[in-house]
């Protein structure tokens, strides 16, 4: 069953000071407007916009029967829990873009000098490397073709799968009660964006399912009034976003949240 929300000033102040977007079409979520809330990630979205997702969304069709209430982030101060998986700082399809170019500098040159030494070999060594020399063209060949295909088939998600986060380097990200902020830590290195200096918190979830890997891409971006913005991004399996939607459910209601790219 799908729940929808119809928004009033008086009943729901606090969500629409949010100002919220609905992620497929861009337009700011007002009053008067109804609503579907994804149970999973907590986005929300116009009742048009859910039936073009075909009533999915994080792989799951259920719906929130109700608006999420706003939190007393003063209550309690739990200890700092890190998310359970590691981020790297930056943009990741900056990243995926300058990987994929190094890969094929280094791939497609060793592709053409093996081709040219098969066939340098075939001229001057005679007929008799001719049989071990086209087979060895045409594994190349083929070779070359699969990867390109591969490549041009998915080259974010390809790209992604093959790397990983180096641990050492790696930025882990929490929520901390205590200061009133979302705490960054990197090396030995830590830093809190407190609620009351972000502009907004913008994320992105990307599903991806190769080889039954059945991963998820997370990408986020923290601006504050004082800066352009910081960027973040991890890889995660899709059992673990609830991880993710359990933070965005605990941020407090003043904080801007987009889920855009």
């Amino acid at each position: 069953m799908t729940n929808t929300h119809h928004l009033e000033t008086e009943l729901h102040s606090d969500f629409l000071k949010q100002g919220r977007i609905d992620p497929i079409t861009g337009e700011k979520i007002e009053e008067g407007h109804t609503i579907i809330i994804c149970s999973a990630c907590k986005s929300a979205f116009f009742i048009e916009s859910w039936e073009y997702l075909g009533q999915t969304h994080c792989n799951q069709n259920d719906t929130l029967v109700e608006i999420p209430k706003p939190k007393n982030m003063f209550l309690k101060a739990k200890p700092l829990e890190y998310l359970p998986f590691l981020f790297k700082r930056g943009n990741q399809d900056v990243d995926n873009t300058i990987y994929s170019i190094f890969e094929s500098i280094i791939i497609i040159p060793v592709i053409l000098i093996v081709m040219i030494l098969l066939i340098l070999l075939t001229l001057f060594v005679g007929k008799i490397t001719t049989p071990i020399a086209a087979i060895l063209f045409l594994v190349g060949t083929i070779g070359g073709i699969v990867y390109f295909f591969n490549k041009k088939k998915s080259p974010t998600s390809l790209t992604f799968l093959k790397r990983k986060i180096n641990s050492k380097k790696a930025t882990q990200i929490t929520l901390n009660r205590k200061a009133q902020g979302i705490t960054i830590k990197r090396k030995d290195k830590i830093n809190t964006f407190k609620f009351d200096d972000i502009k907004e918190l913008r994320y992105f979830v990307e599903y991806i399912s190769i080889n039954n890997h059945n991963q998820c891409a997370l990408s986020i971006q923290i601006t504050t009034h004082k800066n352009k913005g910081k960027t973040y991004y991890t890889l995660l399996h899709q059992d673990e976003i609830q991880y993710w939607s359990d933070f965005l459910e605990e941020l407090p209601y003043s904080l801007r949240v987009l889920n855009a790219k």
